[in-house]
């Protein structure tokens, strides 16, 4: 078959619907009239939405419908791609009847979704996070999709009190720091003292961050389903495409009146910037800076560190040339707008003589034993990286594109808002076109009119494209 002349062409090539008990399977490609499909870097599973025209089936009474049955969709784009999506139905909803006449949808989500809310783990969880991550998809959700993990550097223990496995990953996103991170030793934490060790007590009101013990690094991974299959993934791995194993854009974007160079799949049809730039929430949240009050219970030290985004930046995975905070920002994060208290205890996973802390000044001579509490590397850091990465977000609507999908970078082209005479030299906003994330995303497949479209939020925590420098100092 030959390339479909329109970007947006497709072909729904076949739906099926599988009963639970019996494992009868109908054909019902030709009742569906529409086909939503949906991912989120924020969400463990993919869902989808199938509209059916059910005059002649009945397939409620006759099969019947009463959910976990399972739905495959195969589809082709313009270019003859083939996708293959498996489902199964959660609910039915919108259902209308009519003369003869009856139409309702489908809700759909992953099986390992619905599996997850009647699975509950009871025992004591231990190693990096990327690798109980694997182990929960695995032995308890009984996943055959592929998992593609970022490998983390700090292992982990606790008791997830009969958590389903998707809440329990979700707790280990925050406490997963990443391979290649810049960090200070815990053996040989920062030596900078703070007020509180001569008065017990600190005014940050007109001190710098200077003045505190500094907490370096980065930390945060999201947790996602996308078509090809399960992600845990650092913000910084998805940021970046030189640093933590980062991938490049998989596809350019322009949007018109710019001439798209004879690609009418990469064109944007429509752009909305819905949020640039919020200070005041990100100064409320500690994004640039903040201050964490460590007590360590087992031994009575108190410490106080401060987080700056500032100091940090050039650390971390960045999808713009932006090379450091705005001026603004910076000055901002001198003073740290978030107090956080953390209790510590080194000693709960660990029954030896000698001390489990790998601090120096609990005697561990640069040792680690057991399984420390790691939370001064990774509380503070994830959430400034988390509230970092939204610096922009926009959501675009394109021809549709399958093979796009959550966890992807694309580039975006913005044509410079100046007249025509004068765009010339500049024919692209350099500050606000360049590589973005996608985060949310979905594809609507029109079966009767054979046309798809596109739907994406994009993400992303600085600004300027990668080829030329930001004006953002």
């Amino acid at each position: 078959m030959e390339k479909s002349p329109y970007a947006s062409s497709f072909s729904l090539e076949k739906v099926t619907i599988t009963q639970v008990e019996t494992n009868r399977t109908l054909d019902i490609t030709d009742l569906v009239i529409q086909y939503n499909y949906f991912e989120s870097i924020n969400y463990p599973s993919i869902a989808g939405i199938l509209t059916l025209v059910d005059t002649n089936e009945n397939l409620i009474s006759t099969l019947p419908i009463q959910g976990f049955e399972k739905i495959n969709i195969s589809l082709s784009s313009y270019d003859n791609k083939k996708y293959n999506y498996s489902f199964r139905v959660y609910k039915i909803e919108n259902r209308m009847n009519s003369d003869r006449f009856q139409t309702y949808t489908l809700g759909l989500v992953s099986t390992e979704a619905l599996l997850n809310e009647g699975v509950r783990i009871g025992r004591t969880l231990k190693g990096k996070p990327n690798d109980i991550v694997k182990e929960i998809l695995e032995k308890y959700l009984n996943t055959d999709k592929d998992i593609f993990v970022d490998p983390s550097i700090y292992n982990v223990i606790f008791q997830p009190g009969k958590k389903t496995p998707f809440s329990i990953i979700d707790s280990l996103k925050t406490k997963a720091v990443p391979e290649g991170s810049s960090i200070k030793s815990l053996a040989k934490s920062a030596t900078k003292k703070s007020n509180t060790e001569s008065t017990g007590t600190s005014d940050i009101s007109s001190t710098e961050t200077s003045d505190y013990k500094s907490a370096g690094g980065t930390a945060g991974y999201f947790f996602y389903e996308n078509r090809e299959g399960y992600f845990f993934k650092s913000v910084d791995g998805l940021c970046s495409s030189d640093k933590f194993n980062g991938e490049e854009p998989v596809a350019k974007y322009i949007q018109e009146p710019i001439d798209v160079g004879g690609l009418p799949d990469r064109k944007i049809l429509e752009i909305d910037y819905n949020n640039e730039i919020d200070i005041l929430s990100k100064l409320r949240t500690g994004a640039f800076s903040s201050l964490i009050c460590f007590y360590n219970y087992s031994t009575g030290a108190y410490e106080e560190y401060v987080y700056s985004l500032a100091k940090e930046y050039e650390t971390m995975g960045h999808m713009g040339s932006q090379k450091g905070l705005p001026y603004g920002q910076k000055e901002l994060s001198k003073y740290p707008t978030r107090i956080m208290s953390v209790l510590l205890d080194h000693e709960t996973w660990f029954n030896g003589k000698e001390p489990a802390s790998p601090e120096e000044r609990d005697g561990a001579n640069g040792k680690t034993t057991g399984f420390p509490d790691f939370q001064k590397y990774y509380i503070s850091q994830s959430i400034s990286r988390y509230n970092s990465l939204e610096n922009q977000t926009a959501n675009i609507r394109v021809t549709g594109n399958p093979q796009l999908k959550v966890g992807d970078k694309i580039e975006i082209l913005i044509p410079n808002q100046i007249p025509t005479s004068k765009r010339a030299s500049q024919v692209y906003d350099n500050e606000h076109s360049g590589v973005y994330l996608i985060s949310e995303l979905q594809h609507a497949f029109s079966p009767k009119e054979r046309k798809s479209t596109t739907y994406m939020t994009l993400i992303r925590d600085s600004y300027g494209r990668q080829n030329s420098s930001s004006s953002v100092k």
